[in-house]
């Protein structure tokens, strides 16, 4: 059993590392060696720390844990991000022991709810390293479309490409990923 709640600032440690052991499988040959290897970890954690001292007014960032209170997932959202694509889905991870279990849909599906309850005109959206086919297939199966490309300023002085996929019915997104 999961059970989805609002992180606090005493989470940020274990989100810190489950992003960092998430982008190690996903960012593998895009981001640089050196990054990944030497940086990563004090990166993020540096990242969740400053998110979560100094919060953004429209940001919210969830967890998914097991019954033992075991992160399984995370996701970070924030509402009107972009007038036109509405709430941004900064990040989205699964533990990678836990893919494919569902984890990905709840947590997307809450972020879809607390979106629309605040501004239920708004579209949802999110960007995607372009050679993460993983996600992309998952993104598209929960109704997203890739609308929009662009190259991402990456940690360790790169530049990466990257797809925008949006959800232009977040209430479909709702019942898609529930």
């Amino acid at each position: 059993m999961v059970r989805i709640r609002t992180a606090t600032a005493a989470d940020a440690p274990a989100i810190a590392t489950l992003h960092s052991q998430s982008w190690r499988i996903a960012y593998k040959g895009i981001l640089t060696d050196q990054y990944l290897e030497q940086e990563l970890d004090d990166d993020r954690q540096n990242d969740w720390e400053r998110r979560f001292s100094e919060p953004m007014p429209n940001q919210t960032v969830i967890v998914a844990e097991d019954e033992q209170n075991n992160l399984r997932g995370f996701s970070c959202a924030y509402t009107r991000f972009d007038p036109e694509a509405g709430t941004l889905v900064e990040n989205l991870h699964a533990h990678p022991t836990h893919k494919n279990a569902g984890i990905g849909r709840m947590l997307l599906s809450h972020i879809a709810q607390w979106s629309l309850a605040q501004y239920p005109n708004d579209l949802i959206h999110l960007w995607v390293v372009t050679e993460n086919t993983q996600a992309i297939g998952f993104y598209k199966r929960t109704g997203a479309r890739q609308d929009m490309s662009a190259l991402w300023d990456a940690p360790g002085g790169i530049m990466v490409p990257e797809l925008r996929f949006t959800w232009y019915q977040p209430q479909q997104l709702i019942r898609t990923a529930a």
